[in-house]
């Protein structure tokens, strides 16, 4: 019986180290295909950044907020 548990614990710590690694490869191949998607897109030189503005549902959110 001991030899059996023994195969069983090896295929679970196996199959644990595997998603160790696909979790890896994973957040590296996030990381650089984000990288790449950001380097693609360029904002136009004439538009001209339009900062904070008080929109309605901001002026809504301002009027509930008061006490």
């Amino acid at each position: 019986m001991s030899r059996e548990t023994g195969k069983q614990e090896n295929s679970r710590r196996s199959f644990l180290r595997g998603l160790a690694v696909m979790g890896g490869v994973t957040a590296v191949g996030a990381s650089t295909g984000a990288a790449g998607v950001e380097a693609t897109q360029k904002v136009a030189p004439s538009a001209k950044p339009q900062g904070y503005r008080v929109t309605p549902h901001v002026a809504k959110y301002y009027d509930k907020a008061r006490i």
